[in-house]
């Protein structure tokens, strides 16, 4: 059975593979060297853009309201804490947080797994504290890690 919303997505797919075909030409007639004027490339490009646009709004009014974060515990993990994806999802992010020196966005990332009982991220959220100078609560969660054996 197909619905609106399915019907609305199939509009959506075919108007951007529309979209994609006419870009295509366009840069193919570039590479041939064919003469197209600034004005039509442009107004290609802006056709382009303005479709593209409407896609987005139309795709994330199509899906419904979005959750904030990753939290996936409705899915696993205990009754009242997160799934383990959504550690290690935090983890993840976090990790490439400390590699770009960005020591206070892996914090909350790590905190918030810590609060959850994660054994590594008490480690490495005492590392991110030290680094940012907040050494008593980093031996605080080195010490937690140690008691959970991490």
């Amino acid at each position: 059975m197909v619905n609106r919303g399915n019907r609305l997505r199939y509009v959506m797919w075919f108007v951007l593979a529309g979209v994609v075909l006419l870009l295509a030409a366009l840069i193919v007639a570039i590479a041939m060297d064919v003469q197209i004027s600034t004005r039509t490339s442009a107004v290609i490009l802006a056709a382009c853009g303005v479709i593209s646009v409407a896609l987005i709004v139309g795709s994330s009014r199509l899906t419904g309201p979005r959750r904030n974060g990753t939290d996936q515990s409705a899915s696993g993990g205990d009754a009242g804490g997160p799934a383990a994806g959504t550690i290690s999802n935090w983890m993840f992010l976090a990790d490439a947080y400390v590699e770009r020196g960005e020591f206070e966005a892996a914090e909350k990332l790590y905190r918030r797994a810590a609060d959850a009982g994660h054994g590594p991220a008490m480690t490495r959220l005492g590392e991110v504290l030290y680094e940012l100078g907040n050494d008593e609560e980093a031996a605080h969660y080195r010490r937690l890690a140690a008691e959970s054996g991490d």
